[in-house]
């Protein structure tokens, strides 16, 4: 509190009023696009409600006529600060801020808690001594069994929900006409990074956490590109996992990275 003219003023109130007034923050708005119809999933465990979207399935042989997808990132989790081990869903928000967490942006997780493992989980394989957990296969395709491609495995999404595979982005990627097309079609106009949000998934330019070769531990990229964690361990090189990564212009898939150097977000599918 200080004294300014004959008047006691609380300096954390201040701070925060000048936070969100501040440049920095987005105009969230148009994050969601007006035309689509939307529906909406409560998570019973926070009371967190989502935005869902409901995308027709392209490959019918697979016995699965649609799919319905959370149209904005999971924000699930007690906000812990950026380097701080993640466990029990705990989540980072972009900078520090709890604003992004709050208002759109989704909270940034590292590969094992996002799958529901513990942090040891990160340096070593999955189904081995240290880390016997292992993916959930009890939600499947019966064509697919066993193939992390098309695995539904709930990780940290609802019950009901599980992490979003890579075979949902390559039917969003189909959809918006090539992976070169879906952040034309499938991005939210916030911060530019999309300009028709066609289907409404509303993908938003997050950016990521990192921990840099050089030791430092920072957010960075934010309006530049996302990238969202996959239910694969990489075959090869156990401490790092696949992601997707999307940038203004392009979608990448399939490769890997340090599963606790890095934290993304997610987005969940509800189980078919």
């Amino acid at each position: 509190m200080i004294c300014h003219g004959g008047q006691w003023l609380n300096l954390d109130s201040m701070e925060n009023a000048n936070r969100s007034s501040s440049s920095r923050y987005y105009d969230m708005t148009e994050q969601f696009n007006p035309d689509v119809e939307y529906g909406e999933f409560t998570d019973p465990r926070d009371g967190q409600k989502y935005k869902t979207i409901t995308i027709d399935y392209k490959y019918h042989m697979r016995g699965v006529d649609s799919v319905t997808i959370f149209a904005e990132n999971l924000n699930y989790g007690e906000k812990v600060s950026g380097g701080t081990v993640q466990e029990n869903g705990a989540k980072y928000c972009y900078d520090d801020d709890s604003w992004y967490c709050e208002n759109g942006w989704g909270g940034l997780y590292t590969w094992s808690n996002a799958m529901g493992f513990p942090a040891v989980c990160d340096s070593v394989s999955i189904a081995s001594e240290k880390c016997p957990n292992k993916f959930d296969y009890s939600n499947k395709n019966e064509k697919f069994d066993g193939d992390p491609y098309f695995l539904q495995h709930q990780g940290i999404c609802p019950e009901g929900w599980h992490i979003m595979n890579e075979d949902i982005w390559v039917i969003l990627a189909e959809t918006s006409g090539g992976s070169s097309s879906l952040t034309y079609e499938m991005g939210s106009k916030v911060a530019y990074f999309g300009s028709k949000n066609k289907y409404g998934m509303s993908i938003l330019p997050v950016g990521y956490w990192e921990h840099t070769p050089s030791g430092e531990e920072h957010f960075t990229n934010i309006t530049q590109q996302t990238l969202f964690w996959l239910p694969e361990q990489d075959g090869d090189e156990v401490e790092k996992a696949h992601h997707v990564n999307i940038m203004s212009r392009d979608m990448t898939r399939g490769n890997s990275r340090s599963k606790y150097k890095f934290a993304h977000s997610i987005r969940c599918v509800k189980n078919y």
